[in-house]
Formats: C-alpha cells, sequence, structure tokens
C-alpha cells in the first residue's frame, strides 16, 4: 500500500488549509500521515505524529565526515570564502539542514508494515493538479526513488510547474543529488538514518537524500523530474488556486 507522508514545520505555512485540501486532491485515494516537531503549534489534522526535534553536535556541512562530491557543496563549504562563510543566517540555516530527513524518518518508523510505497511531501508543497503522477509511483513501487523539484521564477512562480521533464543523472549542477520538494520511495530504502547521524555522517538537504537512498547502497535506480509542484515561498501571492 501506498502511504502520504507530510513533514516540516506547519506554522510557517500560510493558507496551510489550502495547501493540504489541494495536496488531497491529488492523491486523495492514498491514507495521509503528518509529522510535527513537538514544542511548534499543531496544526488541526489527524494522524500526526509528535516527536523531539533533535539536537546536532555537528555541522552538517563543515563538518560532516561524508562529503559529497559536488561542485555546489565545495563551493557553500570551502574555507575561507565559502558562501556559507560569508553568509551567517546560510551557515545558520545548513547546521539542522536534515531535519527534514530525520522527521520524515520518524514518520515511516511509525507507520504499520502493509505501507510499503511512501509519498513524501513538505507542509508547504503545492501539487499541480495538471501532471499525471502515476507512472512515477509504479516506478516507485518497482523500487526507484523520484525526486521533484522547480526552480524559482524570477518574481515567482505563477503556478505548480504543469510538466514534468527528467534530468540526467549527469545534467549539469550537482550529481550528488535526490530533490526533495516531492518525493517517491520504496519504503525499503530509507534506511540507517540514526546511524549516520550519530556517526557524525549524515548530510542535509538535497545531499543527504542522495545518501540515504543512493550512496550508501550503490542503488542507483532514481530520476529527479523538474515539475509537478511548486512550494509556497516561490509561487506568486496571492495564491491563484484556481490555476493549481
Amino acid at each position: 500500500m501506498i502511504a502520504v507522508c507530510v513533514s516540516g514545520i506547519s506554522s510557517n505555512v500560510p493558507e496551510l488549509e489550502k495547501v493540504i485540501a489541494l495536496q488531497k486532491k491529488v492523491f486523495g485515494e492514498y491514507d495521509f500521515f503528518y509529522h510535527q516537531w513537538e514544542g511548534y503549534p499543531k496544526p488541526n489534522v489527524d494522524n500526526c505524529l509528535y516527536t523531539p526535534e533533535p539536537e546536532w553536535n555537528y555541522h552538517c556541512m563543515r563538518d560532516v565526515k561524508v562529503k559529497p562530491d559536488c561542485p555546489i557543496f565545495r563551493k557553500q563549504t570551502q574555507l575561507p570564502n565559502g558562501k556559507m562563510y560569508r553568509k551567517p543566517e546560510l551557515f545558520k540555516q545548513f547546521w539542522t539542514s536534515p531535519n527534514q530527513i530525520m522527521s520524515h524518518n520518524d514518520l515511516v518508523k511509525s507507520l504499520t508494515d502493509k505501507y510499503t510505497t511512501i509519498i513524501r511531501l513538505r507542509w508547504d508543497t503545492l501539487v499541480s493538479t495538471k501532471v499525471d503522477f502515476k507512472p512515477y509511483l509504479e516506478l516507485a513501487m518497482e523500487g526507484w526513488v523520484i525526486g521533484f523539484n522547480t526552480g524559482q521564477a524570477q518574481g515567482g512562480n505563477p503556478t505548480p510547474i504543469h510538466k514534468l521533464e527528467e534530468q540526467a543523472h549527469d545534467a549539469p549542477g550537482c550529481p550528488w543529488r535526490i530533490w526533495d520538494h516531492i518525493q517517491f520511495h520504496p519504503r525499503d530504502r530509507l534506511k540507517h538514518v540514526e546511524t549516520l547521524k550519530e556517526k557524525q555522517e549524515l548530510n542535509g538537504s538535497e545531499w543527504g537524500w542522495y545518501q540515504i537512498f543512493v550512496h550508501q547502497s550503490g542503488n542507483n535506480k532514481y530520476k529527479n523530474v523538474f515539475g509537478g509542484e511548486s512550494i509556497v515561498k516561490w509561487t506568486q501571492q496571492p495564491l491563484q488556486w484556481d490555476k493549481f
């Protein structure tokens, strides 16, 4: 069976109820489950798991013991002029960037064994109603990991991106990443998250997802797909719900 797992910090999302309704419009045939860190305002949803927010005794980019083979990572972290050292707010943000992996892992672990394929969403994911996700869900049921992302157009995306374009593994940019605004994955490929954290090896952001799903196992059955969504902060305001 397929489970939809939504995580992040819900109180950061304007118009949360409408975002949830949009997600259910697209994936409503499946069971929904939610995660929120303890200590934050509680969302008005059923099936919400609350767990303590992790504490980090290492910086997940500066100190991490497994370094992504990625020019973007090196540009951020190279001493003394890496981008995150020039922008203190970015340095602080990256420190806890694996939280999204930890929250998803907490939620998936709480599910009964009947759920073998996972749709991961963020609280702020605006899902397109005009694309066909079914072929990618079928791939996930066959063992593939699929990550979806959109860039941010100048001035913001007018709507979720209503197309799907697969990206080659060697496309320009970073080869060591899995996109993370939406993910479809087999449950059994989400492994060893707590162990990697304890060993100070867990990366954050898209690098961490690649590490979990691909790097640690050598399983290259994954695809990055452009489109099918936008996130709230990258979308033109006011949100044009009738065009989503």
